[in-house]
């Protein structure tokens, strides 16, 4: 299945019931489905895996626990999770 934003126009209620079945269609009938989001939540609830993109560029693929731990680049770290992790610059001296 292919699901683009299944979710994005439904109350915050009905968006986790619906969230709930959905996952549990997809564990009843075994197939793979791409689930496209911009709701890290969703992303990171209902994935296996992710791919995280950024202007249509791959910036990593994991497992939620592996993008949360381990994020490959600034743009992962600050997309994944809630509430959004703080960045700001930094020079290191010794």
């Amino acid at each position: 299945f292919l699901m683009d934003e299944p979710l994005s126009n439904l109350d915050a209620k009905l968006r986790v019931q619906t969230r709930t079945q959905i996952a549990s269609l997809q564990r009843r009938l075994g197939v793979t489905t791409v689930y496209v989001t911009h709701d890290q939540t969703e992303a990171l609830t209902m994935g296996d895996r992710i791919a995280v993109l950024k202007d249509g560029v791959l910036q990593q693929v994991g497992t939620p626990r592996d993008l949360y731990e381990a994020p490959k680049n600034v743009f992962v770290a600050g997309f994944i999770g809630s509430p959004a992790m703080n960045l700001f610059p930094a020079d290191l001296t010794d």
